[in-house]
This record gives structure tokens, C-alpha cells and sequence, in this order.
């Protein structure tokens, strides 16, 4: 019975070569890509590859990739304000999308607020004027500190959707005290409910224009 055990076939030495042959080839390729600085760099660009598919990207931008959501009319006005004011599409319907949950939430015309937002900081996030008005709807944050703190903390001034958030509020605060919309603009630009200033008829031309849009009418995106 022994003998009639199958014995293990030895394998072949041409088969050991080739392997052994493949092996001295990648440990010298691996060895050539680790001694020289060419190599090194590719090396070295290769594991961050590796390393960037295992890892959140880290958010460089102000703005979170979303799917925007917006309806017809909400997405021509967002492609108008993009090309009139040179901004990326995505963060612009970012914009528009947070510009009217702020309007719904505050009881506001939206493209009132997206006027003051044109007007303000031409849908620049990051925009700061020398008195210190920040973000998208130029907010003094030292004297509104409170209401950034009530949605989460004083860092967030820079924030699209928590400095929409604010500016819409303080617009509402104005028209409930003053009953009157340009006199609420007014003050918003902070020269008082009956101070001399042609902001209201800035922000109220530019709201025409992009309601122009959004219901798909031609407009000059570069005229003023």
C-alpha cells in the first residue's frame, strides 16, 4: 500500500530560476527607485496616491461638496450671478441654496438677499472691509459676536452658510423696527434708517437683475 502513495514531484529547477530571476529584478528596481532622488520623488508621490484613496480629502474651500438641489429657477439665477461675478458655479449655487433657507427661515424675499450679498462682497466668502465687516454679507462680528455664537461659535464668521445666516437675521431685525425697506437697508449699511446713501437702489437694481434671471429672461451679466 505504501508503495502505492503518489510521492511529491520536486519542481522544476527552470521554474526556481525564472522566480528567483524575478525576484533580483524588482528588489534591484526597488533598490535603483530608493537610491536616487528621482526615484524617491516618484516613491514618495506614490504612497501619498495610496494614502490620499484611504483618506478624507481635507476641505481646503469654504464650501462642502454637495449636490446643490436647487430648482430650475434658483439654478439660472446661480448661473447668472457666476458669470457676472466670475465665481466658481458650484460655490455659487451653494450660495444661492443657503441664501434662500435663510430668507425662507427669516421671512425675506431671497433675491433680496442675494442682492445684499451682490452688493456687499460681489460673492466673495472670504471678503473683509477695512472696518471689519466680514464674509458674505460683510458682517461687523464684534458687534453680532452673539448670534454667530448661537449657531455654534465665533469662528464661523467666514462660514457661507452661518454668515447668510446672520445678515438675513439682522435684515429682519431692521425691517421689523423700521417698517420700511429702504430704511432697513439704511441701516444695514450702517448709516442709519434716514441717512444719505444710494445702497438701497444698488441692492434693490441687482435684485431686479437677478430675478430677471432666474425667470430665464437675457440679461447683460457684465453690465452694472
Amino acid at each position: 500500500m505504501d508503495n502505492l502513495t503518489p510521492q511529491p514531484v520536486p519542481p522544476p529547477v527552470e521554474n526556481i530560476s525564472r522566480s528567483l530571476v524575478v525576484v533580483v529584478v524588482v528588489v534591484l528596481i526597488a533598490l535603483s527607485t530608493v537610491l536616487t532622488q528621482a526615484g524617491r520623488v516618484r516613491l514618495f508621490a506614490w504612497a501619498a496616491m495610496v494614502q490620499s484613496a484611504f483618506q478624507t480629502p481635507p476641505v481646503d474651500s469654504l464650501f462642502v461638496s454637495r449636490p446643490s438641489g436647487l430648482t430650475p429657477e434658483q439654478a439660472r439665477a446661480a448661473h447668472w450671478i457666476a458669470k457676472r461675478y466670475r465665481v466658481a458655479q458650484g460655490a455659487v449655487e451653494q450660495i444661492v441654496g443657503h441664501a434662500f433657507e435663510a430668507a425662507e427661515l427669516f421671512r425675506l424675499d431671497p433675491y433680496l438677499v442675494l442682492a445684499v450679498i451682490a452688493i456687499e462682497s460681489r460673492f466673495n466668502p472670504l471678503a473683509e472691509s477695512s472696518a471689519g465687516a466680514k464674509g458674505l454679507m460683510q458682517i461687523m462680528a464684534k458687534v453680532h459676536m452673539e448670534k454667530f455664537q448661537a449657531l455654534g461659535g465665533g469662528d464661523l464668521v467666514l462660514t457661507p452658510w452661518a454668515n447668510i445666516r446672520v445678515g438675513a437675521t439682522i435684515l429682519r431685525e431692521y425691517l421689523d423696527r423700521y417698517r420700511n425697506l429702504d430704511s432697513a437697508l439704511r441701516a444695514y449699511v450702517g448709516v442709519g434708517p434716514s441717512g444719505v446713501t444710494e445702497y438701497p437702489e444698488k441692492v434693490l437694481r441687482e435684485r431686479s437683475r437677478i430675478v430677471a434671471a432666474a425667470q430665464g429672461r437675457v440679461l447683460n451679466a457684465s453690465g452694472d
